[in-house]
């Protein structure tokens, strides 16, 4: 059997579905996020999903597209300052899940069932951590973090922040300063990670 081509969606057809799909899981969160709700928000019939989108998975793929390629341009602060940089791109992911929550989940969050990222998406997300990779090497350049692999700690401080902003987004923060809080647990990462790596408050 020849592969279903798939019909490129109108200039009205795609931003109605894809917005669609993002209200739902802004709204109703990963559980209500079926073909048949988008097609109902967006007033088309479930078929034109399958035959513009591949289904919910297609729209999957471009949200996550989308969501790394805002987070990378995002993280890509060059100030002259590496570890001021590298402290406004931790605060820059922050902005980032707390903007763009629907994609933030589909990212990091929640695990949709009989979805998988293609190659180039991978690569796309791949991407974006390396350009905290290169946050840590221009702040070693200067003498920071001196002792740790690049690779390693941007791992430590994207685990932070991934763990901080999820428990944000999902309501199990109790914290009564959410951003000094997460300020707070930056600065107290890059102090440890080296003496020399302060960063303002």
């Amino acid at each position: 059997m020849a592969p279903r081509v798939l019909r490129t969606p109108s200039l009205k057809i795609g931003p109605e579905v894809l917005g669609a799909t993002l209200h739902i899981l802004d709204e109703e969160g990963p559980d209500g996020l079926t073909v048949r709700a988008i097609a109902k928000r967006a007033k088309v019939a479930p078929m034109t999903i399958y035959n513009h989108f591949n289904g919910k998975n297609g729209l999957l793929e471009i949200i996550w597209t989308e969501g790394f390629s805002t987070l990378q341009r995002a993280l890509s602060i060059d100030g002259g300052e590496p570890a001021h940089d590298l402290f406004a791109s931790a605060l820059a992911y922050r902005t980032f899940a707390l903007e763009h929550r629907a994609h933030y989940t589909v990212m990091f969050v929640h695990h949709f069932e009989g979805f998988q990222p293609s190659i180039e998406a991978t690569q796309l997300a791949v991407q974006t951590f390396q350009v905290l990779v290169s946050h840590i090497q221009r702040c070693q350049a200067v003498g920071l973090f001196e002792g740790y692999s690049a690779t390693n700690a941007a791992q430590m401080i994207w685990s932070a922040c991934h763990g901080y902003v999820s428990l944000e987004i999902t309501s199990v923060n109790f914290s009564s300063d959410f951003e000094g809080t997460f300020r707070s647990l930056i600065t107290g990462l890059l102090r440890g990670l080296g003496p020399s790596a302060t960063t303002p408050v």
